[in-house]
């Protein structure tokens, strides 16, 4: 079953900022995400990732490749959509926003029962599914070299 054994799912900017910037995230977040075994990501957010990263909006040195390969390679399983987990995007609260990166997020946190690692407010004011918030949204400063 895929899966077995994950307890908790990586909002995208948690996933990225647990490689990225690991000391932007409060102690008890980074235990949570150290953990093995524990945590899963979302299929979405990688695609998430490369259209931030073509943007600009996420910036690190070396290929795209490079990074999935390190920031996957960090005992994350990868958790792909279903038809579950899609048609569940559709079953959000009405007041919940359209982002379709964060609905399929939270649906698959919602399916699987699994506990989502987010600083986004939006998302834990939903309800939609078990959170683990945070309350910091660090900003991604462009960096020379």
């Amino acid at each position: 079953m895929e899966g077995v054994g994950v307890t908790h799912l990586l909002d995208t900017s948690t996933w990225a900022n647990s490689v990225l910037m690991p000391a932007v995230l409060p102690a008890r977040i980074q235990r949570l995400i150290d953990h093995d075994r524990l945590k899963g990501l979302a299929g979405v957010s990688l695609l998430e990732v490369a259209i931030l990263h073509r943007l600009g909006r996420l910036e690190f040195s070396g290929m795209l490749a490079d990074f999935f390969a390190v920031a996957l390679g960090r005992d994350t399983t990868l958790l792909q959509i279903t038809p579950a987990i899609a048609a569940a995007t559709n079953g959000l609260p009405p007041s919940f926003h359209g982002d379709p990166f964060d609905r399929t997020i939270v649906a698959t946190a919602k399916i699987l029962g699994l506990t989502l690692i987010t600083a986004d407010t939006g998302i834990r004011d939903a309800a939609a599914c078990a959170v683990e918030f945070y309350p910091f949204k660090p900003s991604r400063q462009k960096r020379s070299g």
